[in-house]
Formats: C-alpha cells, structure tokens, sequence
C-alpha cells in the first residue's frame, strides 16, 4: 500500500491529519513519536494487529524495552499480550490480580464464539458442553468482580434451567433482534 492510499485510508477512518507526509517520515525514521490513537488507526487502516507495528516477529530481533532490558521480540510479544508471566512472587501476584480479567474475557470469547459455532449442529450435546464452560467463566467472572459480556437470553435460559450458574441475575443479556 501506498503512503497516500494510507493516508487516505486513516482519513476514511477518522485520523485525516495523519497525512501522506508524515506515514513517510514515520517509514523513514525522520518521525520517531506515534501517538496510540495513531498507532490503533493505522494498524486498522493496514488490517494488522497493532502489536505487529511495534514488535518485529522475525524471531532474530532484539527489543530494548527499557534501557536496562533487552528481550527477543516474541518475548516481548507474549509480555505485551499478558501471556509471560514474571518468575518472582511478588510481581507474579501483582501481574495476576491485573492480567487475571483480560485472560477471563480472552476464556469467555474462547466458548462464546465456540457455542456459536456448535448451535446450529443437529446433536446439541456439543452446543451444551461449549455453553456450560462458558457458564463456569462467567462465574469466575462475576465472583472476580467482572461484569461479563452479554450473552443471548436463549444461552442465559439453558444456563439457568440446567442449574450451570451460580449467578444467574448477574449475567448480562444481549439484546434481541427486531
């Protein structure tokens, strides 16, 4: 792509001032700051993650991440993405009360999208166990203190008639069409 059609396509998705002029000093190191909108807008304009804009993953590449820490990029990878736990037990606890909700939202979309999948299957037994694992995160969610996603009121009756929720008047539901 372009750094115009680039440009053009960042104007399309709100950002018109990140002109063709800056994505090429941005391209040839003339412009070292991006903002995270900007960094967001050009990773949707460019149909990339946004982490792969900042984390090179050729496996080679060493990242300083701070002055005083280097890491290879897919160390800096799965660090950025919550997945690299710290080794002490004190950061660990510290990184598991904050991590901990994104990996209950990260399990819940995990079921939910693999319920989705299963519902329209003539044996409803695959449906069911997707739906009762998402039933057990969204338990885990609500006793955390997280507000779950919503789900379709058809799931939330099949959670509550089967008795898989410990809380079923704290699960939010998802609109219904029409």
């Amino acid at each position: 792509m372009s750094a115009q059609a680039l440009a053009d396509r960042c104007a399309e998705l709100g950002m018109p001032d990140l002109k063709r002029q800056a994505i090429t000093n941005l391209e040839n190191g003339r412009r070292g700051m991006v903002t995270v909108e900007e960094l967001l807008v050009l990773a949707r304009a460019l149909d990339v993650p946004p982490v792969l804009l900042f984390i090179p993953l050729d496996g080679h590449t060493d990242l300083e991440i701070t002055p005083k820490l280097t890491m290879r990029s897919w160390e800096a990878l799965l660090w950025v993405s919550g997945e690299d736990e710290p080794t002490d037990r004190e950061r660990r606890r510290r990184w598991r009360e904050t991590v901990g909700p994104v990996q209950q939202h990260r399990a819940f979309f995990t079921y939910f999208r693999e319920a989705a999948r299963r519902e329209i299957s003539a044996d409803p037994a695959p449906f069911n166990a997707s739906v009762r694992e998402l039933a057990r995160v969204i338990d885990a969610m609500v006793s955390a203190g997280i507000v779950p996603p919503a789900v379709p009121p058809q799931w939330l009756d099949l959670m509550r008639a089967e008795g898989w929720l410990q809380h079923p008047d704290e699960v939010p539901v998802q609109a219904e069409d029409g």
